[in-house]
């Protein structure tokens, strides 16, 4: 792996933590990591949204508290950048519940931009039941 390769997954990696802390953080944090023509795939029946409108249903639905990201796997190809983990958020749907875990697996694809890299495309899938 050459320096160059070393350094993008390592900014990859650093991208994929902000993310897990953007997911807590809320629409703006989340908005602020993606291309503004982004889109997410995700849902039991594979929904397409644009960023502005995946944000706002993720949160409206449920908020996190804490996540973790696991399985980790990076690809670099120039300036774009494949990133496929495991995905753990503990959530909470009504407020006076306890958080629970909800997994899913999740790929992103980053592009490198003047601001650094931004998400241009995620496709997230639930796990059910939880693993």
């Amino acid at each position: 792996m050459t320096t160059i390769s070393t350094a993008a997954v390592q900014a990859i990696e650093h991208a994929e933590a902000a993310w897990i802390e953007a997911l807590v953080e809320g629409e703006e944090a989340l908005i602020a990591l993606m291309l503004p023509d982004s889109t997410v795939v995700h849902g039991p029946a594979g929904k397409v949204d644009d960023r502005e409108t995946w944000a706002r249903f993720h949160l409206q639905r449920r908020r996190s508290v804490s996540g973790r990201a696991t399985r980790l796997s990076i690809t670099v190809r120039g300036s774009i950048a494949i990133a496929t983990c495991f995905q753990e958020m503990y959530t909470v749907l009504d407020e006076s519940g306890t958080p629970f875990p909800m997994q899913e697996t999740v790929t992103r694809v980053w592009a490198q931009t003047p601001a650094g890299w931004r998400v241009a495309h995620m496709h997230m899938a639930r796990r059910f039941p939880p693993v």
